[in-house]
């Protein structure tokens, strides 16, 4: 055998028997002064695994999708992309008209 093959096998060995003799607390009793809770069913378990989760994501998935469906915009992927300039005028840039860098915006400085 091969050194490396001997460091590898010890290695493996080890940590196997670390697992196992770490997990005996997990054995334990319960204490006395504890409750004894019931089983959870089945169904219960499914509810609470399954079906709570599914239910909040459909209803975030709905909370993201229907405000964009109410103002008719394409949900699809690779729709249209929406152009929104948010306080500027309704129409667009050509709403503004011709004048000065000042009143229209845009960069006017010089060196």
């Amino acid at each position: 055998m091969t050194p490396t093959l001997i460091r590898r096998t010890a290695l493996l060995l080890t940590a196997a028997a670390l697992s196992v003799l770490s997990a005996g607390p997990a054995v334990a009793e319960v204490p006395e002064g504890w409750s004894d809770p019931d089983e959870v069913g089945f169904l219960q378990l499914l509810l609470v695994i399954g079906a709570i989760p599914l239910a909040l994501a459909v209803l975030i998935g709905l909370t993201v999708v229907l405000p964009a469906m109410a103002r008719g915009e394409s949900i699809k992927p690779g729709g249209a992309a929406v152009d929104e300039w948010f306080g500027g005028p309704r129409s667009g840039p050509a709403e503004l008209g011709a004048g000065d860098a000042s009143r229209t915006g845009g960069g006017s400085g010089n060196w």
